[in-house]
């Protein structure tokens, strides 16, 4: 028996090792999860912000540019796809990006209307328009670089496998392009 004491301590030694190594793992995974939501939250609030300014840019424009109707039910209706889909990475890859196409054609509007270069509400609006754009941008690279963080865990050894038994599964990367 006294043969045996010095390998239960080793075996033990080695099994408490590969415990806090399981914990540790365990434990990173569940922080860039919750990285992930968090950052996304911060962009699903600057595209909100965006929905929300849409329709007061097409509600400003719309007396000025009275013949440029087919522009401005094109913003709203992509605004409207946007607003109604679901509020995930994957949907706003999709839907996003032409109503960002849409709103820079309604903006470059103001090169062939002078007028609207007087409206104070239009300029306003053109202004909360680019900083949100650039705070999406922001948030976007953020999130990206924690959904390569984690997908980069999920598929490297070991948290492979501590990932996989706690179906901690790859994050979708929100492309705006």
């Amino acid at each position: 028996m006294s043969d045996l004491a010095p390998l239960l301590v080793f075996v033990g030694l080695i099994a408490a090792v590969l415990g806090i190594a399981y914990a540790v793992s365990y434990n990173r995974l569940i922080g860039m999860r919750n990285e992930i939501a968090d950052s996304w939250a911060t962009i699903d609030v600057e595209l909100q912000r965006r929905h929300t300014l849409v329709p007061q840019l097409v509600d400003t424009v719309q007396a000025s540019i009275a013949h440029e109707r087919k522009v401005l039910a094109e913003l709203s209706r992509r605004n409207d796809d946007a607003v109604a889909a679901p509020h995930t990475p994957n949907a706003a890859s999709i839907w996003e990006p032409p109503l960002t196409a849409a709103i820079a054609q309604v903006l470059a509007l103001r090169e062939h209307y002078p007028l609207l270069n007087s409206q104070q509400q239009f300029l306003a609006l053109q202004r909360e328009l680019a900083t949100t754009e650039d705070r999406i941008a922001a948030a976007r690279r953020f999130y990206n670089t924690r959904v390569v963080r984690l997908n980069t865990a999920v598929e490297a050894f070991p948290s492979n496998i501590v990932a996989r038994r706690h179906a901690i599964g790859r994050a979708d990367f929100f492309d705006a392009d």
